[in-house]
């Protein structure tokens, strides 16, 4: 019997194995890239999470700085490099009222938020204070674990606006400006800005909080 059927060559055999193995490479980089891409915005989202949370925060301690008449400590703000310090009012269970010192930091790639543990008297408040200006402990300050709200930072700062002054970063000249005789009292201050800086973002973020003085 005859019949025409015949095989594949070896020549045949080998072009459709590398038209195959082409076909498996790119199908690969196409899976690679897209599994890359997944994670960078997944990491992308996980670091905006982080600074939504550190803002929202930020706004909450602005706003509860408490009236100037309870700065028994002076300016209740202190600047430092890669560090901003506030004093802020926190009610307890019970409805009362305390001051407790906050802390933001930047600590290698992470940004950290510290409380203090309510504070009993002015003396207390005064001694903290001036310790946390003069760079003291933390630890001991504190007392109590950081909370890291961003893994990946390059460092922060902060500056505050002064009525009828300018935006500053230096503690020592707001306070200046807020010491200064006025016939209606102390300068008040109007706002607080706290600068985050990201490895990858193409600049700084920033988030504004006025205090509510007016």
């Amino acid at each position: 019997m005859s019949s025409d059927a015949r095989g594949f060559t070896l020549m045949e055999v080998m072009v459709a194995l590398l038209l195959m193995a082409v076909m498996s490479v790119l199908s690969w980089r196409a899976l690679d890239s897209m599994v890359r891409t997944r994670e960078a915005l997944q990491v992308r989202g996980q670091q905006f999470d982080g600074v939504r949370t550190l803002f929202a925060q930020w706004e909450s301690d602005c706003r509860d700085l408490g009236p100037p008449d309870r700065w028994v400590a002076g300016l209740p703000l202190h600047f430092d490099t890669n560090r901003v310090d506030l004093i802020r009012s926190r009610m307890d269970g019970t409805g009362v009222h305390h001051l407790v010192l906050v802390t933001y930091r930047a600590r290698g790639t992470a940004i950290e938020r510290l409380e203090s543990p309510p504070i009993e008297g002015r003396a207390e408040l005064l001694q903290s204070w001036q310790s946390l200006q003069q760079n003291g402990d933390l630890d001991t300050l504190y007392a109590v674990s950081p909370v890291a709200l961003i893994h990946r930072s390059a460092g922060l700062a902060g500056r505050g606006f002064m009525e009828f002054g300018e935006w500053s970063d230096s503690s020592a000249q707001m306070a200046e400006q807020w010491l200064k005789p006025r016939a209606f009292g102390n300068a008040l201050l109007m706002g607080i800005e706290l600068t985050v800086v990201m490895p990858d973002a193409p600049a700084p973020l920033r988030k504004v909080c006025l205090t509510g003085q007016d």
